[in-house]
């Protein structure tokens, strides 16, 4: 049985969905200067982050300037600074699930009852190994842990936590891969 969703619900959630529906148009609209925004170098990389885990749009966009950056820049600052970030880009998903709770939540469901007992006993881990993987579910299930109202602090922190991991690991990778094809080259980083 659907519930009506509160105003505070309903405002919540248009505004994620605006905030979500803008940034993709913004970055359809203007993918080339997206290019330039990567030499800003630590601030192009935390806005990109932001862009690209706020919407569903180049998802993977974020990876590759976090990978080219940690191999031209500090890996370990690109890290810190992508995985912020990302977290902070993350927190759309998670309110728009969190507004929608009323409109698309069937409690009867067995997936919904399924993940909702998953998140009951794991929590903050579930989030953390789902962030810190490279996986095209994560806004999803961002959206669903808004919907089953977890605590938006531990969403983001354990959010944070994992996709700094992961951002740190591709930015080493850019780091020892690209810095050592580069100066194969002959180029000088």
């Amino acid at each position: 049985m659907m519930r009506k969703p509160t105003k505070r619900e309903a405002l919540i959630g248009g505004i994620s969905l605006a905030v979500t529906i803008a940034l993709s148009l913004l970055i359809i609209q203007h993918r080339s200067y997206i290019d330039q925004i990567a030499e800003w170098g630590y601030f192009g990389c935390f806005f990109i982050n932001v862009l690209t885990n706020g919407t569903f749009i180049l998802p993977g966009f974020g990876i590759v300037i976090t990978f080219t950056l940690g191999g031209v820049l500090n890996p370990a600052i690109v890290g810190a600074v992508a995985g912020i970030g990302e977290a902070i880009g993350a927190t759309g998903a998670y309110f728009t699930g969190y507004a929608g709770r009323g409109l698309f939540r069937d409690s009867n469901s067995g997936l919904y009852l399924r993940f909702s007992n998953i998140i009951g006993r794991h929590g903050s881990k579930a989030i953390f190994f789902v962030s810190a993987v490279l996986s095209p579910f994560f806004y999803p299930f961002a959206v669903f842990l808004g919907m089953v109202r977890f605590g938006w602090v531990r969403f983001f922190l354990a959010t944070w936590a994992g996709r700094t991991a992961k951002s740190m690991v591709l930015a080493y990778l850019g780091y020892f891969g690209l810095r050592s094809i580069l100066q194969w080259l002959g180029l000088d980083i």
